[in-house]
């Protein structure tokens, strides 16, 4: 077998068994539908304006969303939220741990977690489901997995996230209102 073969192996295993090793309980099986922080739609229940530029572009600020959070580049996150926007994130066992209003403070809160936070985390954000789509307004889901680089690789949390969009007068769409719910997380949370 070669080196980087049992390189793949032995990274496969640590990954399998920090994730294990710091998980603490199961979430409670379809906690965040039941908790009605979401209401997925059946299949062509949602109508829209056909406006295929502002699915994409909704899926944009997800991703970009992820990938800033990575980077700590705070302007990036800035220029995704809404002067009023609400932040919330909660875990599998129920009520949210954290409420954040305003984007000023929702900044303050990612660079408080980011002091916390001495690794690399890596968002990878899918199944971006819309909701609902008007001119001005959506609402959207999406699932993420953040992986955790600290002496290892080890999955950090997964996440579903339930959001309100705004269209800005410059066509963009920013969060309103994000919930970040993580059905476990690893380690210690930020303190909020």
């Amino acid at each position: 077998m070669s080196t980087s073969r049992l390189i793949a192996i032995a990274a496969t295993v640590s990954f399998t068994a920090l994730s294990m090793a710091q998980t603490t309980s199961n979430p409670r099986q379809a906690w965040i539908h039941k908790d009605q922080r979401i209401q997925l739609l059946p299949q062509g229940a949602v109508t829209d304006n056909g406006d295929m530029l502002s699915r994409l572009m909704i899926q944009e600020a997800f991703a970009r969303f992820g990938i800033a959070y990575d980077e700590g580049r705070s302007d990036v996150l800035a220029s995704l939220f809404t002067e009023d926007a609400v932040l919330e994130m909660a875990d599998g066992k129920g009520l949210p741990f954290q409420r954040t209003v305003g984007r000023e403070a929702v900044l303050k809160q990612f660079a408080s977690a980011w002091t916390q936070q001495a690794d690399q985390r890596r968002h990878l954000i899918s199944n971006v489901v819309i909701e609902k789509l008007s001119a001005s307004d959506a609402k959207a889901l999406a699932y993420g997995v953040v992986t955790v680089a600290t002496d290892g690789l080890f999955l950090g949390a997964s996440v579903i996230y339930s959001a309100d969009l705004r269209r800005g007068a410059d066509g963009f769409w920013r969060f309103a209102q994000l919930f970040i719910g993580m059905d476990t997380y690893v380690g210690k949370k930020p303190k909020t």
